[in-house]
C-alpha cells in the first residue's frame, strides 16, 4: 500500500500545469506577431523577444514534465512512450496525444538549431508545428490528468482557450485579413466548442479513469490487495493508515433497489454504519444494469463520515469485482484517500469490511 503520491507525481503535474500556460502564452504572442503587433510600451522587437524567451522556458517545462512521468513509478510510462505516441498501457490515446505535442515541439526545437541550413520557407513550415503543439497539450492534460475535475484546474483550462481564442479572433478582424465572418465564428469556436463537449461527456462523467485507458491493475488496486477479512471479523491494520477522522472495521446495514427509468436500469443503494468508536455511516450507491444478483457497473459513489453528520470524504468508484468495491474518494482540504469494500448481501441485509488509506485518486 501507499501512503499518498510520491513527490514525483506532484512534479509531474506542476510541471505540465506550468507548460501549458506558457504554451497558451507563446501561441497568443505568436498570434500577434504575424500582424506585426507592437505599441509604445510594448515595440516588436520586445515582442519578439518575449515570445522566444517563453518559448524556450515552456519547452524546459515540457522537458521536466516527460523527465517526472517517465521517473514516478504510479503508472507504466516508459522511455519509449516519451517519443514514439500511443505505445504506453497508460491512457494510451491521452498519454500518446502528449507524447505527439512534445514531438511538435522538439520539431520546433532542431528547425530553429537548423535555421541557416534549412532556410526560411522551411522553418517557417516546421515553426507552424508549435501552434498546433497546443490543443494538442490542452486535450492531453484534461484525457489523462489526475487532476482534471479540480475547478480551479478547469478554470485555468477554460481560460487558455479563450486567451488563444480571442487571440484568432482579434487577428482575423484586423484590415486585409481576406476571411469571411462566418469562417472566422468557424475557426475561433471550433477548439473552443470542442473543449467543451470533450470535457462534459469525458473527464467530468464517472468512471473517467477506466475510460480513459488506466489499466486494471492500477485500477483495482495500486495501492496494494484489499484484506481479506470476512465480514464480522475486527479489522486487519495496513501498512497506510485511515485518514485522521476515519478509522478501518466491519458494518451492518440494509439495502434498497429502485428501478430507473428504463426497464434495464437499477440503482442499488447501500446504508450501513460501522462497528467502529465512534461509528461512521457508511453509504454505498451503484448504478447500472441488472446482472444476475448484482449489477453490471455504469456509475457508483461512495461517502464515509461520522453517523449524523454530512459525509467527510465521498468520491466515484473505480472498481467492482465481485464483492469488492474500490472508491476514490476527496475529503476536507482536497485530501484524498482510497475505500476499500469488502460487501456481502442478504436479501435486504449488508455486511462487510471498511477499509481506508490515505492517497487515492484517479
Amino acid at each position: 500500500m501507499t501512503s499518498g503520491p510520491s513527490p514525483l507525481w506532484y512534479a509531474t503535474r506542476a510541471t505540465g500545469v506550468v507548460a501549458l500556460v506558457l504554451l497558451t502564452a507563446v501561441v497568443v504572442l505568436g498570434v500577434a506577431g504575424t500582424a506585426r503587433f507592437a505599441t509604445p510600451r510594448w515595440p516588436r522587437l520586445v515582442t519578439a523577444g518575449l515570445h522566444r524567451n517563453l518559448s524556450l522556458l515552456a519547452v524546459a517545462f515540457v522537458a521536466a514534465h516527460v523527465l517526472t512521468t517517465v521517473l514516478d513509478s504510479y503508472a507504466p510510462i516508459g522511455w519509449i512512450s516519451t517519443v514514439i505516441p500511443f505505445t504506453s498501457p497508460y491512457r494510451t490515446l491521452w498519454l500518446g496525444l502528449g507524447t505527439v505535442a512534445f514531438d511538435l515541439l522538439l520539431a520546433v526545437v532542431v528547425s530553429s538549431l537548423l535555421r541557416v541550413h534549412l532556410g526560411y520557407p522551411a522553418w517557417r513550415a516546421v515553426h507552424w508545428l508549435g501552434y498546433a503543439s497546443w490543443p494538442v497539450a490542452l486535450w492531453h492534460g484534461l484525457g489523462t490528468g489526475t487532476d482534471s475535475k479540480l475547478s480551479w484546474l478547469l478554470a485555468l483550462d477554460a481560460a487558455s482557450v479563450i486567451a488563444v481564442a480571442a487571440a484568432l479572433v482579434w487577428r482575423m478582424s484586423l484590415p486585409g485579413t481576406r476571411v469571411t465572418v462566418g469562417t472566422r465564428l468557424l475557426l475561433s469556436a471550433a477548439v473552443p466548442v470542442a473543449t467543451l463537449v470533450f470535457v462534459l461527456v469525458g473527464p467530468l462523467r464517472p468512471g473517467w479513469a477506466k475510460r480513459a485507458g488506466t489499466p486494471e491493475s492500477i485500477l483495482a488496486g495500486n495501492v496494494g490487495p484489499a484484506t481479506s477479512a470476512t465480514p464480522g471479523s475486527s479489522a486487519t491494520p495496513g501498512p497506510a493508515a485511515a485518514p485522521a477522522g476515519l478509522a478501518n472495521g466491519t458494518f451492518t446495514g440494509h439495502v434498497t433497489r429502485s428501478d430507473g427509468p428504463g426497464t434495464s436500469e437499477i440503482t442499488i443503494t447501500v446504508t450501513c454504519v460501522t462497528s467502529t468508536r465512534p461509528a461512521e455511516s457508511l453509504v454505498v450507491t451503484l448504478q447500472g444494469t441488472p446482472d444476475g444478483a448484482g449489477v453490471a457497473l455504469a456509475d457508483g459513489t461512495v461517502s464515509v463520515g461520522a453517523v449524523g453528520t454530512a459525509p467527510s470524504y465521498r468520491g466515484q468508484v473505480t472498481g467492482l469485482d465481485g464483492q469488492q468495491i474500490q472508491a476514490d474518494l476527496e475529503g476536507p482540504g482536497e485530501s484524498r484517500a482510497r475505500a476499500l469494500i469488502t460487501l456481502a448481501v442478504t436479501g435486504s441485509s449488508a455486511t462487510g469490511q471498511l477499509t481506508i488509506v490515505s492517497g487515492g485518486g484517479e
